[in-house]
């Protein structure tokens, strides 16, 4: 049954649980947020290519964990959240766990699962100091990295777990690979970002009321597509979005999103509407004017 906001009543939309995900996905677009909770059979499937990404990324994140002999994996899936956290919490108590994988929390109903927690040490009074380590099949750190480390950071900080630093794993563009076994060591490269994610911690609880407030809205958002659903990632809504715009839409002019909201502040919607006198590219108006390519 697809699930609309008319079947919830509005102190079960509030009461929703975030995830990290779905945080990112707010962040990047309200709507695309509203879609996800509220009308998720709308999204286009993934292609092959982009399924064979998400795959790459878990057999990533299996194999850093061979990085920390002696860690226990909290194997309690998102459907049994409850189970998972107290597996979790049993583990933060055994000072004879070296790490924790798929370690799970929950604080102000935003549930998520931390790719490694490794414990860096443990003091006269049980306590542990902790690094939260996301792991990324990529080779930098980017924007969203920090995104995803902030809301992490947040909420283990909420669950009252001591974290000295949280870090992104990424496959080092350094290493070169003599043949045999992989050296983890050499393959992943660990970057502390505990300055830039403390950084965004302050923002963090008011970006979370502002997605609570609007999933409390019976209506989806009014947001135009635009550049932004494609950055960080594409969203899986672009055509349900888009199904209703005309043919020869100004978004599909080339040359990125400064052209497309001139026109738009314009009231300008289609590529026949543009003024002779606007300035286009070259390339602009030869898809404008339907000229072949040479």
């Amino acid at each position: 049954m697809l699930i609309t906001p008319e079947r919830l009543s509005q102190s079960e939309t509030v009461a929703y649980r975030l995830s990290k995900s779905k945080f990112l996905s707010g962040l990047q677009c309200h709507k695309r947020l509203f879609l996800e909770i509220y009308q998720p059979a709308l999204a286009t499937r993934p292609d092959e290519i982009t399924q064979a990404i998400l795959d790459m990324g878990t057999e990533i994140g299996e194999l850093a964990r061979k990085r920390f002999p002696g860690g226990v994996l909290v194997e309690a899936d998102r459907k049994h959240a409850e189970e998972a956290i107290a597996h979790t919490k049993a583990l933060l108590a055994d000072p004879n766990v070296p790490a924790i994988f798929e370690a799970a929390f929950m604080f102000e109903n935003v549930f998520i699962r931390v790719d490694i927690l490794e414990r860096l040490s443990t003091g006269e009074n049980g306590e542990s100091v902790w690094r939260l380590i996301e792991v990324k099949s990529s080779t930098r750190v980017k924007e969203v990295h920090l995104d995803d480390l902030a809301i992490q950071t947040y909420v283990i900080n909420g669950a009252g777990v001591i974290l000295a630093k949280s870090c992104l794993m990424h496959i080092s563009t350094q290493y070169v690979y003599p043949g045999g076994e992989l050296d983890l060591q050499q393959f992943f490269g660990i970057q502390d970002c505990t300055e830039p994610v403390q950084a965004r911690l302050a923002d963090v609880p008011s970006k979370l009321n502002e997605m609570k407030a609007m999933l409390a809205d019976p209506a989806p958002p009014a947001i135009e597509p635009d550049g932004h659903c494609f950055s960080p990632y594409e969203c899986q809504f672009w055509d349900h979005c888009t199904k209703g715009k005309p043919e020869r839409w100004i978004y599909h002019l080339p040359g990125g999103d400064k052209t497309f909201r001139q026109l738009t502040r314009l009231g300008i919607r289609t590529m026949d509407e543009i003024p002779t006198d606007f300035n286009l590219t070259i390339w602009q108006r030869r898809v404008k004017d339907n000229v072949e390519w040479v």
